[in-house]
C-alpha cells in the first residue's frame, strides 16, 4: 500500500525585540552632529544632535571642520605640559592656554635648560615654572642651553657649600652655589653719625666647597640639626640659620658627617617608605617626602615633622599599585555584547598613595581600555577612556569589516534562522540615518534586502555549527559594546530594539496515519532559537530579556510568540541570560555537538 506524504505548515513563530524596561543610566548617540558640549559634559564629540547641549554650539557637521573645535596647540601654566592636535573648547575648559600654531613655534613650549638648585631638566619654560612651584625653589630657565647632555652638565658643575662673611662683627653663613656666593661679593660701608669718615664693616664672602654652615672650622652662628623639611621630594636637615644640611636620619652623626655634605646614599639606602628612620625618599621606589600626619607607622619619627610616604596604592581587589598606574574598573561583565542595562566604565588612577576615579562617559558612549608597559619592576598598567564606536555596526555585511577593532566596535554573531534587520522593514538595515536630513532616527533607507535565513545565535567567540544561507549572508554585527538607551522614554529606544526581528516558519511532513515529522526549520523549535534572537537583541543595546549591573532581570523586552501564543524563558534559560550568554550552554541547548 502506497503512503501518500504531503507538506503542511503547522506553527509560526515570531520573535519580537523590545526595550528592556529596568531602570539605569543610558544614553543614545548617533554620529550626525559636532557638539561644543554634550549634555553629559564632553566637549567637541561628534554625536547625535538630541545629545548636544543647546546652549553651545551645534554644527552638521565633523568637529575638524569646525570653528569652535578646531584643533591647535594647549599649554597650561598650572600643570606644566603643552598638548598639541587639541581642540580649543577642550583646552578653555581644562584651564589651559590656546593657541592656533604648531607646538614648535609657541616659545613657552620651546626646549631649555631648566636650573633649580644643584639640579637641572630639559624642559619647556611651563614645565620649568611648574617644577620650580613644586619644589618651592626659584628656577633658572637658560634658552641658550639647547641639548639635554649640556644641561646636565650645568648643573652638574654647580658646586655647593657654604659662603660664609661678616656682618655686624658676626660670622653670617648661607648654604648655597659658588655662583650665588661669588654673585654677593661686595663691600658694604655705612656712614657714622659723627663723622664722615666710610668705615667697612663687612669683609668680602668665602666659599667654603661642601661643606655644611654647622660645620665647627667655620666658627659660625648656625647650630646643627635644629629642624626639618622636604626638598626635592626627600627628607631633610636645617641649622638654625634655615640653611639646608644632609638627608635625615635618625642617626644625627651620620647625617651630618662632621659637618660635611653628603650624598642621601651615604646617610642611608634609598627609602621606598617602609622605614621612618630614613628620609632618603625615592620616588621611583614609591616613597616622597610629606609632612607627618600622625598616623605614620607606630610613631612620630624621631626629632623630624617629615617623613618618607608611600605613594603606592592599593586598589578595590586589594592588589597594590605602583603610584601612576592607571587602569579599568566595571560595575560588571564587558564586551562581547554582554554589557548590562545601566552599566558604566571607569579609569583609576594612583597619584601619590590615593586612588582616584574618573569615570568614561555615559550610557556606555565611552569605554575604558587597558594596556601596560614591561619595567624593572614589573607590568606599570594604563589605562584611557574612548569613544564607543558602535553605530555604524548594524550595517557592516562583511565579518573581517566587522571585527576591524583599529575603526569600530563591532562583533560578529552567526544567523539566526528568520531574523531579519532593518526596524521591522524586510531587508538589512544599513546603519543609522542622519536625523538632521529629515530622517527618522535608526530607519532602514533600502527599500529591500536579504533575509537573514537558518543558522542560529552562538553566545561567545567559539563556533559549534555551520551557518548557512539562502541569502549569502552568513552573520550578523552588533556592537560589541551594547550602548545605553533611554528605554523610559518614548522613541528612539524602541526604534533601535525594533531593527532585530525573527520569523521562523516551521514544516512537517504529515503521513496517512495521523503521524507527522518536522522537516524544515526544527531548530526554531527548540527554545535556543528564542535565546539566539534574544542575544541580538541585547547587543543592539538595552533590548532584549536581561538583567542590569544589579542583577535584576526583566522579560519585559522582548515579545516571543508561537502559533499566537506567547512563551517567556524557563528559570533555566534566564540563569543562562543573567550569566552573559554561555556559547556552551547555548550551543547544548541547540542540540550542537560541541568541538
Amino acid at each position: 500500500m502506497n503512503v501518500v506524504r504531503f507538506k503542511m505548515t503547522l506553527m509560526i513563530l515570531l520573535f519580537v525585540c523590545l526595550a528592556t524596561v529596568i531602570t539605569a543610566d543610558a544614553a543614545l548617540s548617533t554620529p550626525s552632529a559636532c557638539c561644543e558640549r554634550t549634555n553629559e559634559g564632553a566637549w567637541c564629540i561628534n554625536t547625535g544632535e538630541d545629545n548636544c547641549d543647546n546652549s553651545f554650539m551645534v554644527a552638521p557637521t565633523s568637529c575638524e571642520t569646525t570653528s569652535y573645535c578646531r584643533l591647535g596647540t594647549c599649554y597650561n601654566s598650572e600643570s606644566g605640559i603643552c598638548m598639541e592636535n587639541t581642540p580649543q573648547r577642550v583646552c578653555d575648559a581644562g584651564g589651559g592656554t590656546w593657541d592656533s600654531r604648531e607646538i614648535g613655534q609657541i616659545p613657552q613650549c620651546q626646549l631649555g635648560c631648566c636650573i633649580i638648585a644643584d639640579q637641572a631638566a630639559f624642559v619647556s619654560l611651563v614645565r620649568c615654572k611648574r617644577l620650580s612651584t613644586l619644589f618651592g625653589i626659584e628656577n633658572n630657565y637658560r634658552t641658550d642651553i639647547t641639548s639635554e647632555v649640556n644641561c646636565i652638565a650645568t648643573a652638574q658643575a654647580q658646586d655647593v657649600g657654604a659662603c660664609v662673611y661678616e656682618k655686624d662683627f658676626e660670622r653670617i653663613c648661607k648654604f648655597t652655589t659658588r655662583g650665588d656666593c661669588d654673585a654677593g661679593n661686595e663691600v658694604e660701608a655705612i656712614e657714622e653719625n659723627t663723622s664722615n669718615i666710610q668705615v667697612e664693616i663687612s669683609s668680602k664672602k668665602k666659599f667654603y666647597e661642601d661643606y655644611l654652615c654647622s660645620a665647627e672650622e667655620l666658627n659660625t652662628a648656625c647650630a646643627k640639626q635644629a629642624s626639618t623639611t622636604c626638598y626635592q621630594g626627600k627628607v631633610y636637615w636645617v641649622d638654625s640659620c634655615g640653611n639646608r644640611e644632609n638627608v635625615y636620619s635618625a642617626n644625627k652623626d651620620i647625617s651630618w658627617n662632621n659637618g660635611r655634605v653628603a650624598e642621601p646614599g651615604e646617610v642611608c639606602a634609598e627609602n621606598d617608605g617602609s622605614s621612618k628612620n630614613c628620609g632618603n625618599c625615592e620616588y621611583l621606589l614609591g616613597s616622597r617626602c610629606a609632612e607627618w600626619d600622625g598616623f605614620f607607622g607606630v610613631g612620630k619619627p624621631e626629632g623630624s615633622d617629615y617623613y618618607c610616604q608611600k605613594t603606592e596604592c592599593v586598589d578595590r581587589n586589594g592588589d597594590k599599585r605602583m603610584n601612576g598606574e592607571s587602569w579599568c574598573v566595571y560595575d560588571d561583565v564587558v564586551g562581547g555584547g554582554t554589557d548590562r542595562v545601566g552599566s558604566r566604565y571607569y579609569r583609576e588612577l594612583c597619584v601619590d598613595g590615593e586612588v582616584r576615579v574618573e569615570p568614561c562617559a555615559d550610557f556606555r558612549n565611552e569605554v575604558c581600555l587597558e594596556n601596560s608597559i614591561e619595567t624593572s619592576k614589573g607590568d606599570f598598567g594604563t589605562a584611557a577612556c574612548r569613544v564607543n564606536r558602535w553605530q555604524t555596526c548594524t550595517m557592516i555585511g562583511d565579518e573581517e569589516d566587522c571585527i576591524n577593532r583599529d575603526k569600530v566596535d563591532c562583533m560578529w554573531l552567526p544567523t539566526v534562522t528568520g531574523m531579519i534587520l532593518g526596524g521591522g522593514q524586510a531587508g538589512r538595515s544599513t546603519g543609522f540615518s542622519n536625523p538632521t536630513a529629515g530622517d527618522q532616527m535608526f530607519n532602514n533607507p533600502t527599500a529591500t534586502g536579504n533575509v537573514i535565513a537558518t543558522g542560529y545565535a552562538l553566545f561567545g567567540d567559539e563556533d559549534y555549527g555551520t551557518e548557512t544561507s539562502i541569502s549569502g549572508i552568513d552573520g550578523i554585527c552588533v556592537p560589541n559594546f551594547p550602548p545605553g538607551l533611554e528605554f523610559w522614554k518614548e522613541g528612539s529606544s524602541k526604534q533601535v530594539c525594533g531593527i532585530a526581528n525573527a520569523k521562523c516558519t516551521v514544516t512537517y511532513e504529515k503521513g496517512l496515519l495521523g503521524s507527522k515529522k518536522c522537516v524544515e526549520n526544527c531548530e526554531c523549535l527548540e527554545d535556543g532559537w528564542a535565546l539566539g534572537a534574544n542575544r541580538v537583541c541585547s547587543s543592539l543595546g538595552d533590548c532584549g530579556g536581561y538583567v542590569n549591573y544589579k542583577g535584576a532581570y526583566t522579560d519585559d523586552g522582548y515579545k516571543w510568540n508561537v502559533d499566537g501564543n506567547d512563551k517567556k524563558f524557563s528559570p533555566n534559560n534566564v540563569n543562562i541570560i543573567s550569566g552573559g550568554f554561555s556559547g556552551r550552554v547555548i550551543a547544548a541547548i541547540s542540540g550542537v555537538e560541541e568541538q
